[in-house]
């Protein structure tokens, strides 16, 4: 296939992030798990944003603990496995991965304790509970140890009570090296500290809270610190500074014969007694999280932007090369684009049979056709993206971005930067006919008979606050939310009036109006909690209270909305004149990708309805079937 064939459907100037990744039959192939937590749920992640990783010496696989969940390598057969919420783990964001001296596989999620695999399955390790974990290793018999807000544990297996816990040494772990039971030592926000039989020991008088990291060789400590790399010979307590030519932060290290691996400055090196010798003249501009180690002549290098290989001479990228770890073609001399896990806003466009996902993060505007699953991404000029909403017609795709204003985007693939708009877009919504709505720091927009033009200056809004919503069900009236109220705006007398009651001077984050009938049903999201009604009558749902309500989707085909908050997904029905919660999800029970949600949209077809949800930690989707009169479960 060419790179002409590549341009066929392509929104703006060819460039490869644009371009589908070609088949390569020698590439890594993806592994399916034979097993789900959550079968109704799924989730799309990159996982290309590395936080630690774990070496298997027995197998010679390579775990990867990252901010879209863990990523399975199994090296010598070139394919890789991934894991997300719906295999267990209690969301996306995973902290930490390592292997026991029994192959036994353990994580740490960012906020909710320790989890271990079994059956390609992941189980909470329910004897800590939600203890928060700072990092996980090894001792020299295999042996694993947690380090908590809460203290130091040793665990032997995921059945039992952890055979022995210590004290925490003030602030949380940041790394810890352990021997054996009796020669622990750590490094955290006051300085390395060592557990004797009396409790933990400073090793330093002063406090030092620029140890970043260490580990042990030998009868040697080697600390990494924002200033350099430090030996201390544990034989005679003696302390050498190894000259590093620069006084750079040492992120991370690892053993290894002669003295340890170190990620200096964003080069990776081997540091002995006597001083470094660089695998590469190469400095990476992310930033490096992590070093595991093959052999003495290998090393594995997890950084904010992909997985790398060092040797003793050079270094390459190891990457999945499948998206959303890799949009587009790979390049010689650059990272390719990857996802940006943090959504921001979702739109359907449905365009006869086919289905478009359109997905804004701050690193721009994404592109999932989902029945082909290919992804682009679209260089439109634009970062940050706020909003995204589909004409009636489905002809139109407006984007509203926080650093460049509005945007276009024909079916036929142009793209047009709206003039005499100015950024930021933070709110859009469809109105009638062809019309739609746009808000701003500078004021509110309207879009009819195929003109863009400022109704109303932010000058003169009743309130001080900014626009943060805008929603329109009828023609003779158009609701604005803003951070301080809400606002009833119609255009035949272009009078804008503050909302009476609670709603006047609460923050307004969301809105949606459902028309019904000559009349409609404004829904109203705020950080107290979800209202429902029109005008001066407002009622809130009872079960939301208090909540902050983030998004708000509606399902026609069973009448049902879906709430994102700050803490979940919650789906409420209409039972017995009232407003029922039907549904309730977290990242506890759910394949839910983090409890705060930031996006929603809805699409249906074939019998089935598919919630997309919008998280900081990627992109998770709920399907369930789209008959009216079935409960959703």
């Amino acid at each position: 296939m060419s790179s002409h064939d590549y341009q066929l459907d392509l929104p703006v100037p060819v460039g490869s992030e644009n371009l589908p990744i070609p088949v390569v039959d020698a590439g890594p192939q993806q592994e399916q798990t034979s097993a789900k937590v959550y079968i109704l749920w799924s989730n799309l992640a990159s996982q290309r944003h590395i936080r630690n990783l774990a070496f298997d010496p027995v197998k010679r696989d390579l775990w990867l603990a990252t901010g879209g969940g863990v990523l399975h390598w199994k090296l010598d057969a070139n394919r890789f496995v991934r894991y997300g919420s719906e295999h267990g783990l209690p969301g996306n964001s995973i902290l930490a991965v390592v292997v026991d001296g029994k192959n036994q596989v353990w994580a740490a999620h960012e906020h909710f304790g320790i989890y271990y695999l079994k059956n390609d399955i992941w189980q909470p390790y329910r004897i800590l509970g939600e203890v928060k974990v700072s990092c996980l290793t090894v001792d020299s018999t295999g042996r694993l140890w947690a380090g908590t807000t809460n203290g130091i544990y040793a665990i032997n297996n995921p059945e039992s009570k952890p055979v022995r816990e210590l004290p925490p040494a003030g602030f949380p772990p940041r790394a810890m090296v352990i021997a054996h039971e009796n020669d622990i030592w750590l490094c955290n926000a006051q300085g390395v500290h060592n557990y004797q039989e009396s409790g933990w020991v400073r090793a330093s008088d002063s406090v030092q809270p620029d140890i970043l990291t260490l580990a042990r060789q030998n009868q040697n400590l080697w600390l990494g610190m924002f200033r350099g790399l430090v030996r201390i010979d544990l034989t005679t307590n003696q302390t050498y500074i190894i000259d590093t030519k620069y006084s750079i932060e040492i992120t991370v290290i690892a053993p290894h014969s002669q003295g340890v691996w170190a990620a200096c400055g964003g080069r990776i090196g081997i540091a002995t007694e006597t001083g470094w010798t660089f695998i590469s003249e190469k400095r990476l501009n992310t930033p490096i999280t992590s070093l595991a180690v093959g052999s003495d002549e290998e090393v594995w290098i997890g950084t904010h932007d992909g997985l790398l290989r060092g040797g003793k001479e050079k270094m390459r990228l190891h990457l999945t090369d499948t998206a959303p770890d890799v949009i587009g073609l790979p390049s010689s001399d650059r990272s390719p684009t990857t996802f940006s896990n943090l959504v921001q806003a979702l739109s359907v466009q449905q365009l006869g049979e086919r289905s478009i996902l359109w997905i804004g993060t701050p690193r721009g505007l994404f592109r999932l056709d989902l029945f082909s699953e290919n992804w682009r991404r679209y260089r439109l000029g634009t970062q940050d993206i706020r909003a995204i909403v589909t004409s009636l017609d489905q002809q139109t795709v407006w984007v509203a971005s926080w650093s460049s204003g509005l945007h276009g985007l024909k079916q036929q693939n142009e793209v047009d930067n709206i003039p005499g708009i100015t950024e930021p877009i933070l709110a859009l919504t469809t109105g009638h006919s062809s019309q739609c709505w746009a808000g701003g720091l500078d004021g509110i927009y309207h879009y009819k008979d195929f003109i863009w033009s400022k109704v109303i200056r932010a000058q003169e809004l009743p309130v001080k606050g900014w626009l943060q919503s805008v929603a329109q069900a009828v023609t003779d009236h158009v609701w604005l939310g803003t951070s301080a109220g809400l606002l009833l705006y119609k255009p035949d007398t272009m009078l804008v009036t503050t909302v009476s009651g609670i709603l006047g001077g609460t923050q307004i984050r969301c809105l949606l109006a459902i028309p019904k009938g000559e009349s409609e049903q404004l829904w109203v999201g705020t950080d107290r909690g979800l209202y429902v009604g029109n005008f001066d009558k407002w009622e809130i749902i009872p079960s939301l209270e208090s909540r902050t309500i983030t998004t708000l989707a509606w399902d026609g085909n069973t009448n049902s909305l879906w709430i994102g908050t700050d803490l979940g997904l919650f789906c409420l029905v209409s039972q017995d004149n009232s407003w029922q919660v039907a549904n309730e999800f977290n990242v506890h029970n759910s394949g839910l990708g983090a409890n705060r949600v930031t996006a929603l949209t809805i699409g249906t077809g074939d019998g089935e309805t598919k919630v997309w949800i919008g998280t900081p930690c990627g992109l998770s989707c709920y399907t369930y079937i789209s008959n009216p009169k079935s409960k959703i479960v």
